[in-house]
């Protein structure tokens, strides 16, 4: 870490502009990294542009929790944005290049590129690699880079920072928690951050239709070889006015179900493709099974995108998941 960090520094010196991408259909870790690096790259005088391809969502959209939410754009390459081009792209919470969407577009292929992630499946496609998959979430590298740096962490940014290591740790829920983990966590909340509203604002609330929705994807709910699983059509997103899925919560609460090893969530896109998320139960790992699908994830938390109708996606994410299921528990019998 300490290495990168140093080639990050000198690579940082005397690049003004900076583009900072976080992954497609963004969670609370690839917000809140991405909003807490633009408040402390512009406390150092830079000029920076954060973008996503498909925004922030909606629990997200608060002060309280992502402060500057409402300055991540679409599409960083419009004109009146790009100025005279960028100096630096930093790749936020991405495991592999592709996972940036169109946000990543190939004129900013000749632009120097930081790869800032936790996941274990990262491809470490840049020419700095930030990369730490013991880490609890993005967002902890980020205020380690800070701290390493010796920025100061503004309340904004500890807002931030704050709001990604929750959201991915579950508020402190799983196995990358740490005594030292909660320390940052102390410390950004001396900065100002509000642990309380990130608990309360993002992962207790849903709106209506996201409680339809579920309520549906729950009524098909299926259990084969202790994988829960449901598949959630455009057809059933339309009887509750076609709200888009985030998963995380719904997965997260199916493989508490006892008889489960793994839940997975198959949700139908509008533009055809299929979004597959997968959780799995202590001792289980499901990351390398995205990483075979074109995804990636941690090894209880992974996921990937398939251009197959969803009934063909379906079978082949259960084929693929029951063969590594019994590969991982065969492994554990043995000797």
């Amino acid at each position: 870490m300490s290495t990168a960090i140093d080639a990050f520094d000198s690579l940082l010196a005397g690049r003004q502009r900076i583009l900072l991408l976080s992954h497609v259909n963004p969670d609370g870790d690839a917000i809140g990294s991405q909003l807490g690096l633009k408040w402390l790259l512009e406390a150092q005088g830079r000029q920076v542009i954060a973008a996503n391809q498909d925004g922030v969502p909606v629990l997200l959209r608060a002060d309280q929790v992502a402060p500057g939410w409402q300055e991540v754009v679409h599409n960083p390459m419009k004109p009146k944005r790009r100025g005279n081009g960028y100096d630096l792209v930093i790749a936020l919470d991405c495991s592999d290049l592709p996972r940036l969407g169109k946000a990543y577009s190939p004129a900013l292929a000749a632009t120097p590129l930081v790869n800032i992630d936790h996941h274990i499946t990262n491809l470490h496609f840049g020419a700095v690699n930030i990369v730490d998959p013991a880490a609890s979430s993005t967002a902890e590298l980020v205020w380690r880079l800070a701290d390493a740096l010796g920025w100061p962490i503004g309340p904004q940014a500890a807002q931030c920072l704050l709001t990604g290591i929750v959201t991915d740790t579950r508020s402190f829920r799983v196995g990358h928690v740490t005594p030292g983990l909660l320390g940052v966590a102390q410390q950004l909340m001396e900065a100002g951050a509000s642990l309380a509203a990130v608990n309360e604002l993002v992962l207790e609330r849903r709106d209506v239709d996201t409680i339809c929705l579920w309520g549906h994807a729950l009524a098909e709910l299926r259990l084969e070889e202790r994988i829960i699983w449901t598949a959630i059509p455009q057809t059933m997103r339309a009887r509750c006015n076609s709200v888009e899925q985030s998963d995380s919560g719904l997965a997260n609460f199916m493989v508490g179900a006892v008889e489960a090893d793994v839940a997975l969530i198959l949700t139908e896109r509008a533009d055809g493709l299929v979004d597959v998320g997968m959780r799995a139960a202590p001792g289980f790992d499901v990351a390398q099974v995205a990483l075979a699908l074109g995804g990636g994830g941690h090894p209880r938390a992974a996921g990937c995108t398939l251009a197959l109708p969803l009934e063909a996606a379906s079978q082949q994410v259960l084929a693929a998941l029951k063969a590594a299921l019994a590969q991982q528990r065969h492994a554990e019998q043995r000797p």
